[in-house]
C-alpha cells in the first residue's frame, strides 16, 4: 500500500501530505493507511467526513480509475475487509471521548479537528430559541409597511423568523431578494430597540464586504426608514470575517474567542457559503450569548475552499419544516393563515426553525434564459441543454470547441465583447465610466493552467490584440507587461495599499504620462496606484469562478476545459452561470459541459 500510495501522489492523483499523514497514522496496517490517505484527501475536497459506503464501495480518493482500484483491492485481500472492526480495534481511532488523529462515529470517519469542530457547531445550533422581547403591534405595522402586497412573501418570513431567532439562517439562488432582506431586517431590529444596539456586517473576502458596503450605501429603503443619525449610531463598517476576528496573518491565533467575545448586538454575515467548518467553528466560539447572528448565503454555490461545507449539511435541515410553536408565531406575525411549509415531524425543529429558504425570484422573469438554465443545472433538466446547444435559450449563447479554429474564434469573439471597452479608451472618458464599462463583462474559466486556464487566455488575449493594434503601445516595469487599458485583479490583501483580495484595477496614464492602476472604491471614489508598487496581482481579461463568487456582471463569457478534471462539478456551472445579470457566452465541448453539470460533489453525505 505505501508503494502505491507514493506512486499516486507521483501522479498527482493525491497530495504529498494525504501520504505523510497515512504514513503517520501507521506503517504496517494497509487498510488503515488507505483510510487516513482517502480521509486527508477528502477533507481537502469539502468533505466532513467519509462513511463506511465510500469504503466499501471503493470510492477511494473520488476516482474512477479501474486499473488503480484493482491495484487497491489486491492488496486489500480482493475487498475481504472488515472496515468497521479494522477501524474501531486501531489505537488511532476513538468515537472522540478522547483526542485521536481519527475519529469513527456511527459508522462515519473524521478527521478528529473537523470532528471537534462540527460537534460545537451542532451543539450552537441546537440552542434553544431565545424569545427576544419586541412590541407586536409596532412591528406588525412596519411589516405591512415594508411589505404591502398581501401576497405570500419568504421575506417577510425571513424578516419575522429574524426577530426571534438568536442564530438564523437565509438561504436563496441570486435574486431571490437575499439583499433586500438584509435591509429590511437592519430597519426593523433598529426600531425596535429601546437602547442602543451595534450591527455588524461581515462577509468571508475583501470583494463581498465591498459587497455589502456599496449596497448599504446605495439603498433607498434604508433612507425611507433610517437617519443618517440613526445608520451611524447602530451600523458598524463592514469588514471581512478575518478583520472580525483578529485572524493573525503569521499564525493560527484569533483574537477575538470565547475567552475574548465580541461586543456587538447583531452579527450578519454575507456569503455563507464560502465559510469552512473551521472558520464557522470560530465565529460561534467568539460570539458572547446574547449575540443574534444572521447567516445570509446560496447552498447551490461554490463549497468553500476549506475543509466542510458545513451550509450544505445545514440546509438539509430545511426540509423538516417548522415546528407548531413556530407556525403559530409567524401566523401571529405575518397575518398569514396559511403557512407554506409543512409541519416538522422529526424532531428536528431546534435547528429547522433557525432556517428560512428564499423561493422566488425577483432579478430574473421565469422566461429568462439564465434563470432557465441555472434552474435546469441545479434540477439536472436534460431538454434544457439541448436547447442551450440549439441555441434556443433566450440570451443565453453556446459555442462548441473540438479544435484550434474553433478556438481561435472564441478569442475573436471575446475581443468583439470588449470592444466598447476600447472605444471608452480610444475616447478618453472618464476613468470611472472606463472602470464601469469594464466590470460589465467578465470571462471566467474554470482552471488556471492549460489552454483552457486564465494564464492562457489571458496571454493569448494580449497577443491577438497586440496583432490587431488594439493594444498600441506596451511597457515592461519589474519583468511585467503593461498597457494602457490593462486590467488587473488582487490577489492578496494589502493593508498598506488599502487594497482587498479581488480588486480589479484599470491602468492608465497620469498626468505626467506615467502608468497607473486605478481602483473604484467606497462611495464612487478612485484610488491611484503607480504600476511599480503593486504586488500580488493577476491579469484579469480572465479571472476563475472562485474569484468572481460574490459578484455580478451584465454578461458573462464562461469557458469550460476540454478535459473531464476533477475541479468539474455542477456547483462550479451553477456558480459561474448565476454570475450573470443578462447575458451568458458558454465556450465549451458538449460532452464536457454535460458531464459537469451531472458531476456533484457532495455524494458523501
Amino acid at each position: 500500500m505505501k508503494k502505491l500510495l507514493k506512486d499516486l501522489v507521483k501522479n498527482k492523483i493525491i497530495r504529498m501530505i494525504d501520504f505523510i499523514f497515512s504514513q503517520f497514522i501507521s506503517k504496517t496496517n494497509n487498510i488503515i493507511m488507505l483510510v487516513a490517505a482517502c480521509t486527508s484527501f477528502e477533507s481537502n475536497n469539502g468533505h466532513i467526513f467519509l462513511s463506511l459506503e465510500y469504503f466499501k464501495k471503493n470510492n477511494f480518493f473520488s476516482i474512477n480509475n479501474k486499473k488503480i482500484i484493482k491495484k487497491i483491492l489486491f492488496i486489500l485481500n480482493k475487498n475481504q475487509t472488515n472496515w468497521s472492526l479494522e477501524l474501531s480495534k486501531h489505537h488511532a481511532f476513538s468515537n472522540g471521548d478522547i483526542i485521536t488523529p481519527l475519529v469513527f462515529f456511527k459508522d462515519k470517519v473524521y478527521l478528529y479537528k473537523i470532528w471537534k469542530s462540527e460537534k460545537n457547531i451542532l451543539k450552537y445550533l441546537h440552542q434553544k430559541q431565545i424569545y427576544n422581547e419586541f412590541d407586536l403591534i409596532k412591528t406588525c405595522s412596519l411589516l405591512k409597511e415594508l411589505f404591502p402586497s398581501k401576497e405570500y412573501n419568504y421575506q417577510k418570513i425571513a424578516v419575522a423568523l429574524s426577530l426571534i431567532n438568536q442564530i438564523f439562517f437565509i438561504l436563496g439562488g441570486p435574486g431571490t431578494g437575499k439583499t433586500t432582506t438584509i435591509i429590511k431586517i437592519i430597519i426593523i431590529l433598529i426600531k425596535n430597540t429601546k437602547k442602543n444596539i451595534k450591527i455588524q456586517l461581515s462577509a468571508p473576502t475583501g470583494k463581498a464586504t465591498a459587497h455589502l458596503i456599496e449596497t448599504l450605501n446605495n439603498y433607498k429603503t434604508f433612507d425611507l426608514y433610517l437617519s443618517s443619525e440613526e445608520k451611524k449610531l447602530f451600523l458598524l463598517k463592514p469588514v471581512t470575517i478575518h478583520q472580525l476576528l483578529g485572524v493573525s496573518k503569521t499564525s493560527d491565533k484569533i483574537f477575538f474567542n470565547k475567552k475574548n467575545p465580541l461586543n456587538i448586538d447583531v452579527l450578519i454575515i454575507d456569503e455563507v457559503s464560502m465559510i469552512d467548518i473551521f472558520m464557522m467553528n470560530n465565529i460561534f466560539s467568539a460570539l458572547q450569548k446574547n449575540t443574534k447572528i444572521i447567516f445570509i448565503g446560496d447552498h447551490n454555490q461554490l463549497s468553500p475552499i476549506g475543509a466542510g461545507s458545513i451550509l450544505k449539511k445545514i440546509y438539509n435541515y430545511s426540509h423538516d419544516g417548522y415546528s407548531i410553536e413556530t407556525i403559530s408565531y409567524l401566523k401571529n406575525i405575518t397575518q398569514y393563515s396559511k403557512l407554506y411549509n409543512k409541519e416538522n415531524k422529526n424532531n428536528t425543529f431546534l435547528i429547522s426553525d433557525k432556517i428560512c429558504i428564499l423561493k422566488k425570484n425577483y432579478r430574473f422573469k421565469t422566461n429568462s434564459g439564465i434563470y432557465i438554465l441555472s434552474n435546469a443545472i441545479d434540477q439536472n433538466k436534460k431538454e434544457i441543454f439541448i436547447k442551450l446547444f440549439n441555441n434556443s435559450i433566450k440570451n443565453v449563447f453556446f459555442y462548441e470547441i473540438n479544435c484550434e479554429h474553433q478556438y481561435e474564434r472564441m478569442i475573436n469573439k471575446i475581443i468583439f465583447y470588449n470592444q466598447e471597452y476600447w472605444d471608452k479608451i480610444e475616447q478618453k472618458e472618464s476613468i470611472k465610466e472606463i472602470i464601469k464599462k469594464f466590470k460589465q463583462h467578465q470571462i471566467l474559466c474554470i482552471v488556471r493552467d492549460g489552454l483552457f486556464g486564465i494564464h492562457n487566455i489571458n496571454n493569448t488575449l494580449e497577443k491577438v490584440m497586440y496583432k490587431k493594434n488594439i493594444i498600441k503601445k506596451y511597457s515592461y516595469i519589474n519583468n511585467q507587461i503593461w498597457y494602457p487599458g490593462k486590467p488587473i485583479i488582487i490577489t492578496k490583501n494589502n493593508k498598506y495599499l488599502n487594497l482587498s483580495n479581488g480588486d480589479i484595477g484599470i491602468t492608465h496614464f497620469n498626468h505626467q504620462k506615467k502608468l497607473q492602476v486605478c481602483f473604484l472604491q467606497d462611495h464612487n471614489n478612485t484610488k491611484y496606484i503607480p504600476v511599480d508598487l503593486l504586488e500580488n496581482y493577476e491579469t484579469a481579461w480572465c479571472i476563475t469562478v472562485h474569484k468572481a463568487q460574490g459578484s455580478e456582471f451584465n454578461h458573462t463569457t464562461l469557458i469550460l476545459p476540454n478535459k473531464n478534471l476533477e475541479i468539474l462539478n455542477k456547483e462550479i456551472l451553477y456558480t459561474a452561470i448565476t454570475r450573470s445579470r443578462k447575458k451568458l457566452s458558454i465556450f465549451s465541448n458538449k460532452k464536457i459541459f454535460i458531464m459537469t453539470s451531472k458531476k456533484q460533489k457532495f455524494l458523501i453525505y
